[in-house]
């Protein structure tokens, strides 16, 4: 239940964050500029975009990967694991940019949902390949012990 925890206050604290000016794009151009002065106008804009847009990829696939380990811990979920978390990443996506769209210092796009789902195709991708190797190698075990 402690990984449950974990996931809604991961989610309550996103829902936080997004609230704060400190989430909004003149802050994190305004804190590039103070960190990395040699960049010009241009430099400072596109870094800030590409900043902004990998912390999107980072937290959705953490929210991705924190709901798949509760739900592999949750009996009735085992099996549903990678989907549920996939579905639910995506979801808290559509709800957080909506809100965005509610709050002075954000703006909410449909295109921020399509890279929140970058983050969360990739771990679900990796999060996929790790458990197929892991059959696979499991199985190569099994058939090693079997033929001793």
């Amino acid at each position: 239940m402690i990984q449950w925890a974990f996931v809604v206050v991961y989610v309550i604290v996103m829902f936080l964050f997004a609230s704060q000016e400190a989430s909004s794009a003149s802050y994190t151009s305004s804190f590039l500029a103070r960190w990395l002065p040699h960049l010009s106008a241009a430099e400072l804009r596109q870094l800030t975009v590409i900043a902004r847009k990998a912390v999107h990829v980072a937290a959705y696939g953490v929210l991705t990967l924190i709901t798949y380990y509760a739900s592999r811990k949750t009996k009735k979920l085992h099996r549903i694991a990678l989907p549920l978390s996939v579905v639910f990443a995506l979801l808290v996506a559509m709800l957080d940019e909506g809100y965005q769209n509610r709050l002075l210092y954000r703006t909410g796009s449909a295109q921020d949902v399509l890279i929140d789902g970058l983050g969360i195709a990739v771990t679900a991708l990796g999060l996929w390949l790790t458990s197929r190797w892991r059959k696979q190698h499991k199985e190569v075990a099994e058939d090693v012990e079997n033929k001793r």
